[in-house]
């Protein structure tokens, strides 16, 4: 993992996402890619009996959900120095562990997934949170790629408003013309976002899948007010 720059951590705040290209190591790569490959061979559990957003499409789009404990090298990679400085550079010293999971676009059907906010997903009042996605495979045109629409976290923090699209199963933030830019990346790079940023996918029209690996920390623990307890982890790094 390189160095991060002070120009990459002010376009973040100024556009409300930065990329890094070929960020990991390669050995950082196999790790994801070792696990991801693990799990797809499972079968799939959606929305985990309940317990989370019921957004995946089966083979088209899979979540593969809150592993890490499972896996120690993929446990030292995201609860590891590394991430804590990167997070760290973002959403200050004291970064938690709010949500890891893949995110695998199956070939030829892989699903589109419509524009939103990741904090339009938590459900109650927070302060934004760093969403890290990491591509294990090459990010082309064609195979599902994030695209980002800026905005100037210096100004503008706010949720905007979402509606559930049944049909689509996703929370969907924004409607308008604007195609947004594209992190077309080679595998190992990585695109950071905030949770307030509006982001969208498309579809993988290509015959392999496109595997990607989303790790996303917040200054504070991210508490239910209804009950205390984490959303999801609250893990100090």
């Amino acid at each position: 993992m390189r160095a991060l720059q002070q120009e990459q951590i002010d376009h973040f705040f100024e556009n409300g996402y930065t990329i890094l290209p070929e960020w990991l190591e390669p050995s950082e790569v196999n790790v994801l890619s070792e696990v991801c490959d693990e799990l797809l061979a499972e079968p799939p559990d959606d929305d985990q009996g309940g317990k989370s957003h019921d957004i995946g499409r089966g083979e088209d789009r899979r979540f593969l959900r809150h592993r890490h404990r499972d896996y120690p090298k993929l446990s030292d990679f995201v609860l590891g120095q590394q991430m804590k400085d990167l997070a760290s550079a973002f959403v200050g010293g004291s970064p938690h562990l709010f949500n890891e999971q893949f995110v695998v676009k199956g070939p030829k059907t892989g699903s589109a997934f419509g524009w939103h906010q990741d904090g339009g997903y938590v459900g109650f009042d927070h302060k934004p949170y760093l969403s890290v996605w990491i591509s294990i495979d090459d990010t082309t045109a064609d195979n599902g790629p994030v695209f980002v629409l800026p905005r100037n976290l210096n100004q503008d923090i706010g949720l905007v408003p979402h509606h559930w699209d049944e049909d689509a199963k996703e929370m969907v933030g924004y409607d308008g013309p604007d195609p947004g830019i594209a992190a077309i990346v080679p595998a190992g790079s990585v695109v950071l976002f905030s949770s307030v940023t509006l982001h969208r996918s498309s579809r993988n029209t290509t015959d392999k899948s496109r595997r990607a690996y989303l790790a996303q920390f917040s200054g504070e623990p991210l508490l239910r007010p209804d009950t205390g307890k984490p959303k999801v982890f609250a893990t100090a790094l």
